[in-house]
């Protein structure tokens, strides 16, 4: 078979497994089981398979006021113990001096590893594939003395170039684990490539995307670039050019970014988007309806390069009443819409 053909058929199998298929972004309204008992992982992990995602991604819980635990947290506390420069309290982080050791092992991947065991050994692999989330390097560094901004840990090229090798080694073991879709969070990348096409701190755009890149390369597997907030034109740019195959972002509680990309540049650079369809902050529930007709407006806009997912996690959530219960009638509602988008749009 001549090359090109083998190339064509690669990409529409990609097609045919990523148009419309479901995943979430990884948290849940539910506090983390620090008794060890892991009752609430496990719940939060058999819903989302049962809800029927195609992948879900591990369940990341937000800890307690006394025990705190978040996207920073999980990757910042083992570091802590092996750098007095890095000194935690509570919720915040504080970088002591400019320098960070880098640890003999892999960190931050133990609840994924529990997660995929999980799976296995309750006989829930009935899915698509599993999907693992890594804090990206910019988004970590700036949890080192966020009340500063232009002083935090991501105003130090050196600081964010030790992070990005440190967090690359957990891309990698989260793949050779067997993940079928490693996601790299950057929530800061909105703000740092911010609107005025400057990026802060003087970065230029190829150490942003080498960065970037140090942990998209290491996974074997699909990968993926968290990105929510507006979506200017630095993080379009710059994302279209990473090695990312899927850049994810919020369309519902931020409609603009549904003019940020065109079908035409998405097939250009071989990218699919996640599309988030449903709010993970507006505890009012979308109705599959409301769902489907998102997606058919996203299908006009991108055609088959999206998969279906919630805005961002549902952690910020915790405290609206029936919080839980919100977030799994969004989810089951997301994979209905998907499933009749697809009788709509493909079958149809």
């Amino acid at each position: 078979m001549p090359e090109g053909c083998g190339r064509w058929l690669c990409v529409k199998k990609r097609l045919e497994e990523l148009f419309l298929a479901t995943l979430d972004v990884g948290s849940v309204p539910l506090q983390d089981d620090f008794d060890g008992s892991r009752r609430n992982v496990d719940r939060a992990i058999v819903d989302k398979v049962t809800v029927g995602l195609d992948y879900p991604c591990y369940p990341q819980l937000p800890g307690s006021s006394t025990n705190p635990m978040n996207m920073a947290l999980q990757y910042l506390k083992p570091l802590s113990k092996i750098n007095p420069s890095i000194q935690i309290t509570g919720q915040e982080a504080r970088l002591l001096s400019d320098n960070i050791n880098e640890p003999p092992d892999v960190i931050g991947v133990e609840p994924q590893e529990y997660f995929l065991t999980f799976i296995r050994n309750h006989a829930l692999d009935h899915v698509k594939g599993l999907k693992a989330c890594v804090t990206g390097p910019f988004t970590l560094a700036a949890y080192l003395g966020l009340s500063n901004l232009m002083t935090c840990g991501a105003s130090k090229p050196h600081i964010v170039r030790t992070l990005a090798r440190i967090l690359s080694r957990s891309c990698k073991r989260l793949s050779d684990l067997g993940f079928d879709f490693v996601c790299i969070d950057e929530p800061f990348l909105s703000v740092m490539l911010g609107r005025r096409g400057e990026v802060l701190f003087k970065y230029d755009e190829k150490f942003v995307l080498d960065i970037l890149n140090t942990l998209v390369t290491q996974s074997s597997c699909l990968s993926a670039i968290h990105v929510c907030g507006r979506i200017t034109p630095l993080v379009k740019a710059i994302l279209l050019k990473s090695a990312a195959d899927v850049l994810d972002h919020e369309f519902t509680q931020v409609r603009e970014n549904s003019n940020a990309y065109s079908k035409e540049e998405l097939e250009r650079a071989e990218k699919f988007l996640a599309f988030g369809c449903v709010s993970s902050i507006n505890p009012a529930v979308e109705s599959a309806d409301e769902i489907l007709a998102s997606l058919q407006r996203a299908f006009r806009l991108f055609g088959n390069r999206f998969l279906v997912k919630p805005d961002c996690g549902f952690g910020g959530m915790i405290g609206t009443p029936d919080a839980y219960g919100i977030t799994q009638r969004k989810l089951s509602n997301m994979v209905t819409a998907a499933k009749m988008a697809r009788r709509c749009l493909v079958d149809g």
